[in-house]
């Protein structure tokens, strides 16, 4: 079976000249591409890297990304993406549940590896570059000894981790390798493309993003990390680049929309020929909106598919008119060697309309987890073949469509009443005054209310109209149950938190809404004399949407995540001084700590 990394390697044969990959005005060429992940590859073997060896991946996405990768592949390793924002604890439990040969990061990131890999027994080799093998590159090969099964690992992506600690997902070649073709020949990727390349790789979104350009001949364009959280800049870098395929979020997507700037939008989409959006449930008036101020030209898609069932096993291409009967765009149906099926409680197919849980049945899902309790409770055998359970719920609409209804484990029970957390969102969402909506409980309340604290928070931005919160709970109120909104509190904020693949960030909004109806925080311990304390302080505040913060806290344990680290690095570069980098605030990540940082830079 042909391996991804050879695909790539023939398009370097074919057309060594083309452009495989920008970023921040640089280019590499395919030749160059392949030049490099031989090189990198043999450097790799050299250092003792064998079939299946595991190298994390802990640096900044860059050209020298991609040769990595391949340069992994090709030397017959698995490669494990790491964000480069992951705090150090978090760090540490990936490397040893993953128990990599190698680490290649960059100088920026060395000391939290080492301090990651200090308290682990087996300690990998770290790189702060990759390395290079020597010899002539367009003599190397792949050894005949590391050529391996088909469906051996080629990556380890670790998910969020929504009911605990991240999972470490298997992919394999295999797999990979089967979508990859699917997505190339059914949305028809030329040589003439030019992708986006959005979110980091340790996503799983970021696998369509570059190696389908990539098997194609086309190029990827890499947004940097402060690109994708300012709308305005990041639309200027679409119109730069002159894309015809985005990947996104439908959180990057209203964002865009909201950029007061028609004609600079218009010029960034004016090339563009597919949308292709997935992540989140997608609203039909996100659809409206977008075809309203950029017109029907381009052909926008809705995918969807879980880490474990590797990147997309459905898509819909959305309709000028909405689809009868449904809620959210729907998901719409199965790829080539894909079978979906929404079962009841008790594993029976629902009929059409009805809710159940969704599972996919293919022989191209992953291999499973890296450990191997979680894989045996959500991979299983349907009538002898292999099935995940995705702990989605959907029903299947009379146009033969899939249509997502939520997460089964946002269906809570408060007082005898089953609400499903999803479907009172997008009743919520429906205001024609708000943005944004996320409702959020506290599955430790065990839904006991006898102090009659609210139960649900409903947190909403808006699009621009007043609206106050009791105008929010009449409109639910007059679609819902009054006995779960009495039980509901409404809030509103001028942006939701965002994870940093740029969805809402639920853990968030969970951690301060228990805060915010269970415990009173503490005020302030530790004295804030200091002009620079009492500034990082407000913005810890405003950033977190707290109303205070022991300034010993530590900012990734009280709902900070890698997004508000970088707005946050913004407003301390504007406000106190230029020189302070991202990785401060992750070595100094209380007030205390940081404001002493701070104060030494000024001083």
């Amino acid at each position: 079976m042909t391996r991804i990394e050879q695909l790539i390697f023939e398009q370097a044969e074919r057309n060594p000249d083309a452009i495989a990959v920008e970023c921040d005005g640089e280019r590499l060429t395919y030749g160059q591409l392949k030049s490099d992940a031989l090189l990198i590859g043999r450097g790799l073997q050299n250092l003792g890297l064998q079939p299946g060896g595991k190298v994390v991946i802990f640096q900044e996405r860059s050209l020298e990304t991609f040769p990595l990768i391949l340069g992994i592949w090709n030397a017959g390793g698995v490669v494990v993406p790491v964000n480069p924002n992951t705090p150090v604890k978090l760090l540490q439990w990936m490397i040893q549940s993953s128990s990599p040969s190698i680490i290649v990061t960059e100088g920026a990131l060395k000391d939290r590896t080492v301090a990651a890999v200090d308290v682990i027994n087996s300690k990998p080799v770290i790189l702060e570059d990759a390395p290079s093998g020597n010899g002539t590159p367009s003599k190397m090969k792949r050894s005949p000894v590391l050529d391996q099964e088909d469906d051996d690992a080629c990556y380890i992506i670790f998910t969020s981790g929504s009911q605990g600690r991240p999972k470490g997902v298997r992919g394999s070649h295999r797999s990979l390798l089967h979508y990859l073709k699917w997505h190339a020949k059914e949305f028809s990727v030329t040589e003439t493309d030019r992708f986006s390349q959005i979110a980091p790789l340790s996503f799983d979104f970021s696998l369509k993003e570059f190696l389908v350009p990539l098997i194609c001949g086309a190029c990827v364009c890499i947004a940097g990390p402060n690109t994708v959280i300012d709308p305005r800049k990041f639309v200027e870098w679409a119109a730069k680049s002159r894309l015809t395929v985005m990947c996104c979020v439908p959180t990057l997507l209203r964002s865009i929309l909201e950029l007061r700037d028609d004609d600079l939008r218009q010029r960034a989409f004016q090339n563009m020929r597919s949308v292709l959006i997935s992540g989140e449930m997608l609203r039909w008036e996100d659809v409206k909106t977008w075809r309203n101020r950029l017109g029907s030209s381009m052909s926008l898609f809705d995918l969807y598919g879980p880490t474990e069932s590797t990147v997309i096993k459905l898509f819909y291409p959305i309709p000028e008119a909405r689809c009868p009967g449904s809620v959210n765009v729907p998901v719409g149906r199965p790829i080539d060697g894909t079978e979906v099926l929404v079962l009841d409680e008790a594993d029976r197919q629902c009929e059409t309309g009805e809710i159940g849980e969704v599972v996919i049945v293919s022989e191209w899902l992953a291999r499973g987890y890296v450990n191997s309790d979680a894989t045996d409770r959500s991979f299983c055998l349907i009538e002898g073949k292999r099935a995940y359970r995705t702990g989605d719920l959907g029903r299947w609409l009379t146009s033969g469509d899939l249509e997502l209804m939520g997460r089964k484990d946002r269906q809570v029970k408060i007082r005898g009443y089953r609400v499903e957390l999803d479907e009172l969102e997008s009743v919520i969402s429906e205001h024609p005054s708000l943005r944004d909506v996320a409702v959020v409980t506290c599955a430790s309340w065990n839904s006991v209310d006898d102090d009659g604290r609210a139960l649900i928070g409903c947190y909403f931005t808006c699009n621009g109209s007043e609206i106050t919160e009791q105008q929010v709970r009449q409109f639910a109120c007059d679609r819902m149950l009054p006995k779960i909104l009495s039980l509901t509190r409404f809030s509103r904020m001028d942006q939701l938190p965002l994870t940093a693949n740029g969805k809402v960030n639920r853990r968030q909004l969970e951690a301060l809404f228990e805060a915010s109806e269970t415990r009173v925080i503490e005020p302030v311990q530790s004295s804030q004399s200091t002009t620079v304390r009492q500034q990082i302080h407000a913005m810890w505040l405003e950033l977190l949407t707290i109303e205070d913060v022991d300034v010993e806290a530590n900012f990734f344990e009280v709902g900070g995540d890698s997004m508000l680290a970088i707005r946050l690095l913004r407003r301390l570069r504007e406000e106190l001084h230029p020189e302070i980098n991202l990785g401060d605030v992750y070595e100094f990540p209380t007030v205390s700590q940081l404001s002493a940082h701070v104060s030494q830079l000024i001083a």
